[in-house]
């Protein structure tokens, strides 16, 4: 009975680890929301609005939800490649009150695609940290309105993108993972880097 015993643990282990190593290769998706983690935003267009003689207003903004849906390879326990699409909700912007002759508003959002290696340092068989560089194009529009009427404008900016992560995985098929990274939004005359963070869940094929 006991080599029995030993016999089926053994068997469970070799099982195990070609789970584990099944999991080091192959398809997957995963998709996520998040923010930007900038905060000077509202300040930088109310000093705008100061600059050319507004004053007494009050203002808010919203912050945007951000989401990514993105499909990779990965070639072994050390690399990866993937890509995907990365879109924004409205952020918008409102300012009135004080010598304004009616209210200043704004509203921005931004899409496009991206394509990055994926470098991973496995700590264990679930924990592993990541670092992220490649290519993303981004398409940034805003309208802007106020007494005066409206204008729209809009740009796309094809630049590096990079950043950092973690990842968690549940089972040889299913995980989560935090994602911190790096965009360069804008066009070719005039464009800032905006950092932004997600929370992802997804699934390996």
């Amino acid at each position: 009975m006991k080599k029995i015993t030993l016999a089926v643990i053994a068997i469970a282990s070799v099982a195990a680890t070609s789970t584990v190593f099944a999991a080091d290769e192959g398809w997957y998706m995963l998709g996520g929301v998040g923010q930007t983690t900038s905060s000077n935003d509202k300040s930088t267009l109310d000093s705008t609005l100061t600059s050319i003689g507004a004053h007494g207003f009050s203002s808010s903004l919203n912050k945007p939800t951000v989401y990514n849906l993105q499909a990779g390879y990965q070639l072994n326990k050390n690399l990866a490649f993937e890509g995907g699409y990365i879109g924004s909700t409205n952020e918008n912007y409102s300012a009135n009150g004080g010598n304004l002759s009616g209210a200043v508003t704004a509203t921005a959002k931004v899409d496009g695609w991206n394509l990055v290696a994926v470098g991973i340092l496995p700590l264990s068989d679930q924990f592993s940290l990541l670092g992220k560089l490649g290519v993303a194009s981004i398409h940034d529009s805003i309208t802007l309105a106020g007494q005066g009427g409206s204008i729209s404008v809009s740009g796309t900016k094809t630049d590096l993108t990079y950043g950092v992560g973690a990842q968690f995985n549940f089972t040889s098929a299913t995980f989560a993972r935090f994602d911190l990274d790096s965009y360069n939004i804008g066009d070719s005359t005039s464009a800032s880097r905006s950092t932004v963070w997600t929370v992802n869940v997804g699934y390996k094929f």
